[in-house]
């Protein structure tokens, strides 16, 4: 048996104890983008194994593999938000029953239901009003005011707000392509509107509709979500700003757009309402920030920066350049 490690060309290396030409035991590989760490069985990955984020160093996976990829049990964390899905992987892939849990809010807003190949294919939300107890020995966390006023607001909004058509519709992966947003266009989203809705007037003057905090929302609450038709940069950079009023960058592919024939929440498009939020800079209580959602897939969110009041107005900085901005805004002064 030799302890060794082997670094090659493309800048990927793996550690370990090889026998008999095969690597066996506890190893280490690591990918340009992973460190992926747990027992090699002749030479493949096989049993308990982590994966870390070279850059971030942010647990990715933690799980069973067979024959060098995912398979079994396991947990993936989303490294741009920090979300989590639990359950099945078969063949590197999540099949079966599964459980999206939502990075903020304690873990009190889920998505479970059956995933094939890595898609939600039927699952309903799961809201949760009761005390959070400990996962080490379940016994109840401490409560405190705000705790208490917060699972009373999510009782009533489960009990009282919500209709049995939302509490019950069924949600499955329905990205958006160019020519169509989605297939539940109106089907509002359950965490969304917990937290944030449309009022019909900003507080900023002749700005028409904004995003206003439902709740008190505590800094680093993913408040709200941006979905849209998909387009392309090209495409996008050939319009007028009128065209452009609701697009926003989700890569250096893909723009994400809620165009003007969709701008009514009330009877065209209110499955996502993160496109309602106004600029204000500086001043801006949340940004902008990559998501995953079950439903939408990769979308945009908008994020609280600062602790927001209920019923105070969400603000973002839409990112303008100076070289290209629509005829309202007006720079920051410096």
């Amino acid at each position: 048996m030799v302890k060794s490690i082997i670094y090659y060309e493309d800048g990927t290396s793996i550690e370990g104890i090889w026998k008999d030409g095969e690597l066996n035991g506890i190893g280490i590989f690591k990918t340009i983008e992973l460190i992926i760490s747990g027992e090699f069985i002749d030479g493949a990955l096989s049993g308990e194994v982590e994966e870390t984020d070279r850059e971030t160093g942010k647990l990715v996976f933690k799980g069973e593999y067979f024959e060098g990829q995912r398979h079994g049990r396991g947990r993936l964390i989303m490294i741009e938000d920090g979300g989590e899905i639990t359950g099945t992987w078969t063949d590197g892939k999540m099949s079966g029953y599964g459980e999206y849990t939502f990075p903020t809010c304690n873990g009190r807003f889920k998505i479970q239901g059956q995933w094939l190949n890595g898609d939600l294919m039927i699952g309903k939300y799961h809201i949760n009003y009761q005390p959070l107890k400990n996962e080490i020995d379940g016994k109840r966390l401490p409560i405190d005011e705000k705790e208490r006023e917060y699972m009373k607001k999510l009782e009533q909004y489960q009990q009282k707000e919500l209709t049995k058509e939302s509490k019950n519709f069924i949600l499955k992966l329905d990205e958006s392509i160019d020519c169509r947003i989605s297939s539940s266009p109106l089907q509002i989203d359950l965490y969304e509107r917990f937290h944030c809705f449309v009022g019909k007037q900003s507080t900023i003057p002749n700005s028409g509709e904004g995003l206003f905090a439902k709740i008190f929302i505590p800094s680093g609450t993913i408040i709200s979500f941006y979905n849209g038709i998909r387009l392309t940069h090209e495409l996008v950079n050939e319009r007028s700003w009128d065209e452009n009023n609701n697009t926003i960058s989700l890569n250096h592919e893909t723009v994400i757009d809620v165009p003007p024939y969709l701008n009514d929440t009330i009877t065209q498009y209110s499955a996502t309402i993160s496109h309602k939020a106004n600029h204000l800079v500086p001043g801006n209580n949340s940004v902008y920030a990559s998501f995953y959602h079950p439903r939408f897939g990769d979308i945009k969110c908008i994020k609280a920066i600062k602790d927001i009041n209920e019923n105070e107005e969400i603000f973002v900085d839409y990112g303008y350049s100076n070289n290209d901005t629509p005829s309202w805004y007006k720079p920051p002064e410096k």
